[in-house]
């Protein structure tokens, strides 16, 4: 009977390779395993995508490559979701891109939908197509809430 250790630790080697890329399990044909791994990172951006529209519109055709390099480096949620992911995303981008006004409201929104504990209140103010001032707040047991305040036309 194989070692159960040993078999877990090489799925955990294959698994990571997959999302990572390169450094397979001997045995394994890189080509194909490498084309598998694409497929699941793309996956991955694609349910992102599906979360977080601004932040892809903004990007356009540099979200997937972008979000592929990420994806290599950073593990998904342990709960696989897309909008957790997309937050970590987001927050990495910021520290490389000035995220657009569509995209800081996707993550203002999305920081309050993740956020468990306590209340959460944040602003931000949005330069497009008016300039104006979105209030975010979450309140345990009693849901979240955003308003955006500003001048009309």
């Amino acid at each position: 009977m194989p070692d159960r250790a040993a078999y877990a630790a090489r799925q955990a080697q294959l698994l990571d390779a997959l999302l990572r890329g390169g450094d397979y399990p001997e045995g394994f044909v890189a080509a194909q395993a490498d084309s598998a791994g694409r497929s699941l990172r793309r996956k991955r951006a694609r349910a992102v995508a599906g979360a977080w529209p601004a932040l892809a519109l903004q990007l356009g055709d540099a979200f997937g490559p972008r979000f592929d390099a990420f994806a290599r480096e950073i593990d998904a949620p342990p709960s696989g979701d897309p909008l957790a992911d997309g937050l970590a995303f987001a927050r990495a981008l910021g520290r490389e891109l000035r995220l657009g006004d569509a995209a800081r409201a996707e993550l203002l929104l999305a920081r309050a939908a993740l956020h468990r504990r306590g209340v959460f209140l944040r602003t931000a103010w949005l330069r497009r197509p008016r300039r104006r001032l979105l209030v975010v707040a979450r309140i345990p047991l009693l849901g979240s809430a955003h308003r955006s305040f500003g001048r009309r036309g």
